[in-house]
C-alpha cells in the first residue's frame, strides 16, 4: 500500500525529544483518480442499500461515464439475478448492462455448467438457468449451492442435507454474510444457511464469492487498465481488492465501520458520496 509517512515527536521522561514515524492512508485526489481506467464498486453497503441507491451514486456514475471510465459492479448479492439488478439501476436512472455486473451467482453459473445443481435462493436459481446450468429441485442433484433465500425452510434444508451426505456431492456457497439490510431492516445473511448445512452435513462449503479466486477469475475478465475498487467490508472487499492488485478504498457506510489494520486499504471514504468532490 502506498502510504504517506507522518513524523511525530514526543518527550521521554528525561525531556529528550523522540521522533517516530507512523503510516497514514493515502488521500484521494482528482489527479490520482485520473490515473484509473476501471472503477469497481461493491453493491450492498457501498453503492446501495437494496433497493435504494446511496446518495450521490447517480451523479458518480454519470460523471465516470462522461470521463470514459469503465464501471463494474462486483457483489456477493444473490437475491436477484443480474437482469434484476439492471432493472433496479435503470429504475433509479443508471443505465447499466448486465455485462458490467459480476455476482457470486454468475460465478456459480460459469463454474458449474456441466453439473446438476440444487440451488437455494430464487435469484441464484434464475442466474444459473439463464446461463445454461441444469437445475433440480430434488435429490437427483449432485451439487448444492447456497444463495440468499428469504423463503428458506425445513424442506429445502432436508433435500440439501440428503444430497450433501452422499460422498460424491459438492457443496458451494455464494457468501458467508452474517447480516443483510433488506428494505431498511436487518435480517440474517446467507451465512446462516451455509453454516447450518455445514454443521449438519459435516462438509465445508467452498466459497464462490469475494474474496475467492473463483470470483477473482471472473472479475479479471471484465476490468482493464489500472483499477480502483470501492467496498465496505474489510475481508470481502479490501482483502479481495488487494489480492487482485487493485487500488482499494474502504467505504465506512456499510457493514464494517472500522478499518482492519491487518488488511489496510489504500484510502478511506466516509461515504461513497464523498467521491464526488474528486471527480
Amino acid at each position: 500500500m502506498e502510504a504517506l509517512m507522518l513524523a511525530m515527536r514526543q518527550k521521554n521522561e528525561m525531556g529528550a525529544k523522540i521522533y517516530f514515524f507512523c503510516p497514514i492512508l493515502s488521500m484521494l485526489s482528482k489527479s490520482l483518480l485520473k490515473k484509473f481506467d476501471t472503477f469497481v464498486f461493491d453493491l450492498d453497503g457501498t453503492f446501495w442499500w437494496y433497493p435504494n441507491l446511496v446518495d450521490g451514486t447517480v451523479e458518480i456514475y454519470r460523471k465516470l461515464t462522461e470521463l470514459n471510465k469503465k464501471v463494474i459492479f462486483v457483489s456477493n448479492f444473490t437475491f436477484l439475478d443480474r437482469d434484476g439488478i439492471v432493472r433496479i439501476f435503470r429504475k433509479n436512472g443508471i443505465d447499466v448492462e448486465k455485462e458490467q455486473i459480476v455476482t457470486s451467482s454468475y460465478v456459480a453459473s460459469q463454474l458449474l455448467k456441466n453439473k446438476v445443481v440444487f440451488p437455494i435462493g430464487r435469484g441464484l436459481e434464475s442466474e444459473l438457468r439463464k446461463n445454461g446450468v441444469k437445475v433440480s429441485k430434488g435429490e437427483d442433484a449432485d451439487v448444492v449451492v447456497v444463495g440468499h433465500d428469504i423463503r428458506y425452510n425445513y424442506d429445502k434444508s432436508s433435500i440439501a442435507l440428503k444430497i450433501l451426505l452422499r460422498n460424491n456431492s459438492e457443496f458451494y456457497t455464494t457468501a458467508y454474510g452474517r447480516i443483510w439490510i433488506f428494505k431498511n431492516e436487518i435480517v440474517p445473511g446467507t451465512g446462516i444457511i451455509t453454516a447450518g448445512l455445514e454443521y449438519c452435513s459435516g462438509k465445508k462449503a467452498i466459497m464462490l464469492g469475494k474474496p475467492s479466486n473463483f470470483m477473482l477469475k471472473e472479475v479479471k475478465k471484465v476490468v482493464s487498465g489500472k483499477v480502483i475498487y470501492f467496498g465496505d467490508e474489510n475481508k470481502a472487499d479490501i482483502q479481495f481488492a488487494k489480492k487482485a492488485g487493485f487500488y482499494s478504498v474502504f467505504v465506512k457506510s456499510g457493514v464494517d465501520r472500522k478499518v482492519d489494520k491487518k488488511i489496510k486499504p489504500d484510502a478511506v471514504l466516509s461515504s461513497l458520496k464523498d467521491l464526488l468532490k474528486y471527480l
